[in-house]
């Protein structure tokens, strides 16, 4: 069986359904149990699932959701259609032979100082639309975990940037640097980078008008003045 990938770093689209603590993922991939973040995300979860399940409902009945849990292993392993969907008793973790998530395959790609691959596995916010009712603690972790790998996603695309301005691939440099903003609208510093990119690639005017579209977003969504420093530098480039 071809092994699948569960995408994580993506507006949620799917049906998501919360019983007693277990939140079943539809990726468009099968059923998925969040039980596979602990195999990418170890440092941030209960160490077994039943600390996990009463982390994310601590007012349900420990022995109800057991056999709630039990059956829902059993309904995603079917729909996945591999029995091994899953490894291991009391904590159980998912079978990377069977199927794993983009997010894995980020880390994994970060750890190796793979950016491009890094950068190409992720197409948004991790759990993007995701809202568990009541589940306070899960947010917080889920917004921990989104601004960590955004974080992620910026470095490597500073990296990349740096390296191509290294090479003199100035084109590269735009690509990248324009990919950041877009991640980013509201930071200053992204939409400057940019800007200074276009010029530095001999586009003046597309310079000058990403700096005009950054000021406008800047006023429209947060009612704030252009940046200095972008103000200045437009100011150059109107000069030059």
């Amino acid at each position: 069986m071809t092994r699948r990938i569960a995408r994580l770093f993506a507006p949620y689209r799917g049906r998501l359904a919360a019983v007693l603590g277990l939140i079943v993922i539809s990726a468009g991939l099968g059923m998925v149990s969040p039980f596979l973040l602990r195999d990418i995300l170890d440092h941030a979860l209960p160490e077994n699932d039943d600390k996990l399940l009463a982390w994310l409902w601590p007012d349900s009945d420990a022995e109800r959701a057991r056999h709630v849990l039990n059956q829902l292993l059993y309904a995603q392993r079917r729909q996945v259609g591999d029995a091994a969907l899953f490894t291991g008793q009391k904590t159980l973790r998912l079978n990377r032979a069977v199927m794993t998530t983009d997010v894995g395959e980020f880390l994994d790609a970060m750890e190796r100082s793979a950016l491009e691959e890094a950068v190409g596995l992720y197409q948004g916010p991790f759990l993007d639309g995701f809202f568990l009712k009541g589940g306070v603690e899960f947010e917080q972790w889920v917004e921990t975990q989104r601004g960590r790998f955004a974080r992620q996603v910026l470095a490597a695309l500073a990296t990349l940037a740096d390296r191509a301005s290294a090479a003199g691939d100035r084109a590269t440099v735009v690509r990248w640097r324009q990919q950041a903003s877009e991640l980013d609208p509201l930071d200053s510093t992204l939409a400057l980078e940019l800007v200074r990119a276009l010029a530095a690639a001999g586009d003046r005017p597309g310079a000058l008008r990403h700096a005009r579209q950054h000021a406008d977003v800047l006023q429209t969504q947060l009612g704030l003045p252009t940046d200095a420093r972008m103000a200045q530098l437009v100011e150059e480039l109107r000069r030059a």
